[in-house]
């Protein structure tokens, strides 16, 4: 009987509810990021609503590290590496404001047997850097 429930659960179509980027995720962030193939980067831009504050007024720094991961996440997608995330590092230079644009973009920087590495930042409306993120992603067997 067991057997039967997990290859029930296998094959079912599991829904895209990603908190980062999905649509159809009400709660989530539902960042639009875009690829271009030519120089291998992604980019777009955000308005991180208050109700993802940290400090008054302030982006919590998870929401931050989220967009990073998700940057990065969109350009292993785009180059069909199908990966989960192994390690990220980040960087906050300055607190980033909720209800501000952000300006995001990310890049590939090498893939060394089953491990690809990015990078991508955020900036402010005024061109100041407010995080930097690099990212370890591990390839999965497909």
């Amino acid at each position: 009987m067991l057997s039967n429930k997990l290859t029930y659960m296998k094959s079912t179509v599991r829904e895209n509810l990603s908190f980062g980027s999905s649509p159809d995720n009400p709660d989530g962030l539902q960042l639009k990021i875009t690829f271009d193939e030519d120089t291998k980067t992604a980019y777009g831009d955000y308005t991180v609503p208050e109700k993802f504050q940290g400090s008054p007024d302030v982006i919590h720094p998870g929401i931050i590290a989220t967009i990073l991961d998700e940057i990065m996440a969109k350009i292993n997608e785009a180059m069909n590496f199908k990966t989960t995330t192994g390690e990220l590092t980040i960087r906050f230079l300055q607190p980033a404001q909720v209800n501000q644009p952000l300006h995001l973009r990310g890049w590939f920087v090498k893939k060394n047997k089953k491990v690809i590495e990015n990078r991508a930042e955020i900036e402010n409306e005024i061109g100041k850097i407010v995080a930097r993120g690099k990212g370890k992603y591990i390839e999965l067997d497909s």
